[in-house]
């Protein structure tokens, strides 16, 4: 899955000069054939999808709705009626309040992302967190944009002693740009261009014994799962 931030090398370009080179060269009947292999492509994938509405029952915002892209500053971790919430400061001084932090991932998008894992990881580059929320957000948001090490207990946890860990369930969060893979006992939220430490198992299973849960069909969740199966497919290869 290509990352449009990432300059393209002159290999990279040559290669697409040639596909531009090819495909003028293209008879109408060689069109015809490569477009209907690619529809059959696309309903093949689509068949592992599985269309799930949101339900946003655990958010609180106090705050006008923004009419407008506001930038996150600041957040904090606040108590209400004994429960923690992450609490969202945009620029403007409007915040939102979230208790889970799947909510709030559906109501980011990848710039806010980003900010956040901004802040968080500047407020503990010299200290640790001291509550379980600073340290999930710390480990969750580092674990994505980190670089993976293959030795950490988060890729660890797809193997147990009595084998392979099996894929619960699947999920993408198109605003932000994340994928959620659900095992028995954990759950990593993953960035969807990126390759992580998958084991073939894991990936078999995510292609294979779950559908990929999507709010609505879109190129983004054929994409994922486009690279998905190419993973797959190169770990087959080893």
């Amino acid at each position: 899955m290509s990352d449009p931030n990432v300059k393209k090398t002159k290999e990279q370009i040559e290669e697409d000069e040639n596909r531009a080179l090819q495909k003028l060269n293209e008879t109408p009947a060689e069109r015809a054939a490569k477009r209907r292999k690619l529809n059959e492509e696309v309903e093949e994938l689509k068949r592992h999808l599985q269309i799930v509405p949101n339900k946003d029952d655990d958010v609180y915002t106090k705050a006008t709705p923004l009419a407008r892209k506001v930038s996150v500053v600041d957040y904090q971790i606040i108590e209400m009626n004994n429960k923690p919430y992450y609490k969202i400061i945009r620029a403007d001084d409007t915040h939102q309040l979230y208790i889970s932090f799947q909510t709030l991932l559906r109501n980011f998008d990848r710039e806010d992302l980003e900010a956040l894992w901004s802040l968080v990881k500047e407020r503990f580059s010299t200290t640790k967190p001291k509550n379980f929320s600073n340290d999930f957000l710390l480990v969750k948001l580092g674990a994505m944009f980190e670089k993976p090490d293959i030795h950490a207990q988060i890729w660890k946890n797809q193997r147990t002693v009595h084998g392979p860990t099996k894929v619960k369930g699947w999920k993408l969060l198109e605003s932000c740009g994340v994928q959620i893979i659900t095992f028995t006992s954990t759950q990593p939220i993953l960035l969807v261009e990126r390759k992580y430490p998958l084991t073939r198992f894991t990936l078999d299973h995510m292609l294979n014994a779950v559908r990929l849960e999507v709010k609505d069909e879109s190129e983004v969740s054929l994409e994922l799962l486009r690279f998905t199966r190419q993973q797959h497919q190169e770990g087959q290869l080893k």
